[in-house]
C-alpha cells in the first residue's frame, strides 16, 4: 500500500473523531473565520454566500470553532486540538464597514428608476465590488471547550489560551454534529447521575428523555425549510431531588412543560419498577381536568389509576381535600387558626384568644394527667363544632368524662344548693349535642362553685382535679367551655362559637382519616397526586397547601434523620412566588422545602410569571430552568444574572411563541433555544401499553 493510500484512510479514520464529528460536513457548515479570540469572546468574519451554504445564521445559534482540518485531524498540533463552542450574540463591525457602507449608498443613489426591483444575483454591481460588500463580522459568546482526556469527549466551561493571529474557522454545526453538542454530558456528570439513580431505586441510569428540538428564533423559516430537527434530550436524574423553575408568562407554554416533566418522570419509574410519588399543587385546575390544549385529555386520563386527584368540594372522581375535623381535632384546629389569621375578624376576647392560641396535638399517653385533660379538650372542641353547625359524620359521638369524683363534686353542690343531682349520662359516649348540654352543666357548677370559695375567702379552684390544690377546670379548658356557652366567666355575652363558623366550608364529615397521611401513602406508592386548588374557598390554596407540604418535608426529614432512604417525592407547584416570595421567612415551610428538601429526595418544580418575585436564595439554588417568553423588564432584569440566559432576553421578551424555552439543566453547561414538545396523551398511551406488554428495560426509558 503506497503512502498516498494509507494517508487517505488515516484521513477517513480522523473524520469520525469525536473532535470532527462537531463539525461535520465542511461543505454544510463552513460559516468563515475567527479574526479576535478572547478568554470569554469571539469574532468572526464571515459572508453572504457562507450564510447562504449554511441557511442563514440566527441570533443565539450555536457555531463551533476549530483550528485543525477535521479530514486529517491526526496532522493537528497538540495545542490545536480542540473545539471551541460559540453562541451568535450580534453583528460586529469590520474595520472597512464604513467604506463599504458609503459604496452601498452611493450606488443605490446611481440607480435608475427601472432598477428599483431586485435585478440579478449582482444586483447591478460588479463581481469583485459585490464580493467585496458581502462581508461582515459577528460577535459571540465563548461557551466553553470540547476536547479529549482518557479517550473520551470533554466540554470545559471556558478556553485554557488564545492565539492573538488564532488559525481557527468557525462552522455551524448541523444535524448529528449539533445533535452531538446539545447532548452532551460530561462522564463525571454521567457517573454522578448513575449514582443518583442507583440511590433513588433506578437499576440503571433512566435514558435520557426527549424534551423538544432546538430552535433559535420565532422566525424560523429556514430551519424549518431544511427539515433539520435536531432533538434535545434532558436527565431524568437532573430533576431528582433538585430544584426547577419553569418561568413565564401566560398561554406561553409553563403548564405542558409540566405535564411533559411529570410524564416523562412516571414513564422512567415504570419502566425500571420504582416508585417516585408526584404531587402537584393545581392552582387552576388545568393538570386535574380535560383540556382542548391536551386533545381534550389530561394527566388523569392518560395514566388511570396511578393518579389520584382531590378537590375541596364533594365532585365524582375526586377524593375530598377536606378534612374532618371531628376526628383530627388537631388537624381542625390549626387550620381554624390559620385562616382566623388572615383576616381581620370581628370576633375578638380572651376566651377566643385562648382558643385561636391553643393546640389539641396528641400528647404523650404515658402523660397520664396531660393526656386526660387532651381528652376533655377535644371533647369540648367538638361540642363547639356541633354548636357552629359543622356536620357531624355519621354515628359520631363525643366521650365525656362522668369520673366518680367529679359526679361526687358536682352533686355535693347541688345539694348544697338545694337541687337535684345531677342528670350523669349513662355512657361516656354521647351524640354531641347531649355531651354539649354535659359540658354546660360542668361549667355553670364550676363558676358557681368558684363564687362561693371566693367569699369565703378559700382558694377559688372550683371544681378540684385528683391532684390536690389543683382545678378540674384547667385555663383552656374554661376558655374552650365559654366558646360553647358564648358568655365568658363574668358572665358577659360574646361571639363564642359564632367566630369559626365562616370556616365550615374547610370541614368534610364523609373523611374517615387525615388527608395528609392519606396522600403521603399515595406518594409512597408511586402515584401522581393532584390537588385541584382550583374549586372550592381561595384561602384553602395557601392553608391547607401548606399543611400538607409541611407534613411531607417533616415526614421526608424524619426518615433521613434516623438513617434511612426517603422516598423520592416531586413536589409542582403553580404560581409559585406566593409560596416562595423574596420577603417570606426562609424558615417557613415552602422556603426550607426549596432550600433543604433536596437532601430528603424531595424535588422542587415550581412555576411562576414573576421570577423577581421568588426569593433570591430559592432562585440562586435552582439548578434547571425552563423559560419562555417574558415581557417585563424587571423580570428579565432577574433572569439574566443567571448563567448565559443575559444572551436571550431579548428573544424572551419579544417572542411569544407557545413552548419555545430556553432551557438549562444540571447536566448541561449552557442554555439551549429549545421548541418544547407538545403534551401529546395518544402517544404517551402508547408509551405506556408498550411498557406494561414488552419486557422490563432495566435501563428506564
Amino acid at each position: 500500500m503506497d503512502g498516498v493510500a494509507m494517508n487517505n484512510i488515516l484521513n477517513q479514520i480522523t473524520a469520525s473523531h469525536p473532535l470532527s464529528l462537531l463539525i461535520g460536513d465542511i461543505d454544510r457548515s463552513f460559516v468563515g473565520y475567527v479574526y479576535n479570540l478572547r478568554y470569554d469572546e469571539a469574532y468572526v468574519q464571515t459572508n453572504d454566500s457562507f450564510k447562504h451554504a449554511v441557511d442563514g445564521l440566527a441570533h443565539n445559534s450555536f457555531l463551533v470553532a476549530a483550528g485543525f482540518d477535521p479530514t486529517r485531524f491526526n496532522e493537528a498540533p497538540l495545542i490545536d486540538q480542540e473545539v471551541v463552542l460559540l453562541r451568535v450574540l450580534e453583528p460586529a463591525a469590520l474595520p472597512q464597514d464604513a467604506d463599504m457602507v458609503r459604496t452601498r449608498i452611493e450606488h443605490h443613489q446611481r440607480r435608475r428608476a427601472e432598477e428599483r426591483l431586485p435585478g440579478n444575483g449582482n444586483d447591478g454591481l460588479d463581481p469583485m465590488t459585490r464580493s467585496e460588500l458581502q462581508w461582515g463580522g459577528l460577535r459571540c459568546r465563548v461557551l466553553g471547550t470540547f476536547f479529549m482526556q482518557d479517550d473520551l469527549l470533554r466540554l470545559g466551561s471556558d478556553v485554557e489560551t488564545f492565539m492573538s493571529l488564532p488559525r481557527m474557522r468557525a462552522y455551524k454545526p448541523r444535524s448529528d454534529a449539533l445533535a452531538r453538542i446539545v447532548n452532551h454530558v460530561n462522564p463525571e456528570v454521567r457517573a454522578k447521575a448513575a449514582e443518583e439513580a442507583k440511590k433513588a431505586g433506578f437499576h440503571n441510569v433512566p435514558q435520557p428523555i426527549d424534551i423538544g428540538t432546538v430552535r433559535y428564533t420565532s422566525t424560523n423559516r429556514l430551519q424549518r425549510a431544511s427539515g433539520e430537527y435536531v432533538h434535545v434530550e434532558i436527565q431524568p436524574a437532573d430533576f431528582l431531588a433538585r430544584r426547577t423553575a419553569v418561568l413565564g408568562m401566560t398561554r406561553t407554554g409553563k403548564s405542558n412543560t409540566v405535564k411533559t416533566t411529570v410524564s416523562a418522570v412516571t414513564l422512567a419509574a415504570m419502566k425500571s419498577g420504582i416508585n417516585v410519588g408526584q404531587l402537584i399543587f393545581d392552582i387552576n385546575g388545568e393538570y386535574a381536568n380535560a383540556n382542548h390544549q391536551d386533545d381534550g385529555s389530561s394527566i388523569a386520563d392518560v395514566f388511570g389509576d396511578r393518579v389520584v386527584r382531590y378537590r375541596a368540594l364533594d365532585t365524582p372522581g375526586f377524593e375530598d381535600l377536606r378534612t374532618n375535623f371531628y376526628s383530627e381535632p388537631g388537624q381542625g384546629l390549626n387550620l381554624i387558626q390559620a385562616l382566623f389569621k388572615q383576616e381581620s375578624s370581628p370576633f375578638t376576647g380572651q376566651d377566643l384568644d385562648a382558643f385561636m392560641s391553643a393546640t389539641l396535638e396528641e400528647p404523650d399517653a404515658s402523660e397520664k394527667g396531660e393526656h386526660l385533660r387532651w381528652e376533655r379538650h377535644v371533647a369540648v372542641f367538638q361540642c363547639i363544632l356541633s354548636r357552629a353547625r359543622y356536620p357531624i359524620p355519621s354515628g359520631f359521638k363525643v366521650d365525656v368524662p362522668r369520673s366518680k369524683s367529679l359526679i361526687d363534686q358536682m352533686n355535693a353542690w347541688q345539694q348544697q344548693q338545694g337541687n337535684p343531682d345531677v342528670a350523669v349520662p349513662t355512657t361516656d359516649k354521647l351524640p354531641p349535642a347531649q355531651a354539649a348540654a354535659w359540658f354546660e352543666q360542668i361549667r355553670a357548677i364550676n363558676l358557681a362553685v368558684r363564687e362561693n370559695q371566693a367569699t369565703q375567702r378559700q382558694a377559688t379552684i372550683g371544681l378540684s382535679s385528683s391532684t390536690a390544690g389543683n382545678s378540674w377546670v384547667d385555663p383552656l379548658l374554661e376558655a374552650m367551655l365559654n366558646m360553647l356557652a358564648r358568655e365568658t366567666s363574668r358572665k358577659q355575652s360574646f361571639g363564642g362559637w359564632r367566630a369559626i363558623q365562616k370556616y365550615l366550608p374547610y370541614h368534610s364529615s364523609r373523611r374517615v382519616q387525615d388527608v395528609t397521611a392519606e396522600i403521603v401513602r399515595h406518594l409512597d406508592a408511586g402515584k401522581i397526586v393532584i390537588l385541584d386548588l382550583s374549586a372550592g374557598p381561595v384561602e384553602i390554596r395557601k392553608v391547607l397547601s401548606e399543611r400538607i407540604a409541611k407534613q411531607i418535608f417533616e415526614r421526608q426529614m424524619g426518615t433521613l434523620n434516623r438513617g434511612e432512604m426517603p422516598q423520592n417525592i416531586v413536589l409542582y407547584v403553580e404560581e409559585a412566588h406566593n409560596l416562595v416570595g423574596k420577603k417570606i421567612d426562609l424558615d417557613t415551610t415552602w422556603p426550607r422545602i426549596a432550600k433543604e428538601g433536596a437532601k430528603a429526595r424531595i424535588a422542587f418544580v415550581y412555576a411562576t410569571q414573576e421570577p423577581s418575585s421568588v426569593h433570591p436564595n430559592i432562585l440562586a439554588n435552582t439548578e434547571n430552568w425552563f423559560v419562555t417568553h417574558l415581557n417585563n423588564d424587571d423580570e428579565l432584569k432577574t433572569l439574566g444574572k443567571f448563567y448565559d440566559f443575559e444572551d436571550f432576553l431579548p428573544s424572551l421578551k419579544s417572542a411569544q411563541d407557545v413552548g419555545f424555552a430556553r432551557i438549562k439543566t444540571l447536566s448541561a453547561p449552557f442554555v439551549i433555544p429549545t421548541q418544547i414538545n407538545r403534551f401529546t396523551p395518544q402517544a404517551i398511551k402508547a408509551h405506556i401499553e408498550q411498557i406494561k406488554v414488552g419486557p422490563q428495560d432495566k435501563a428506564g426509558i
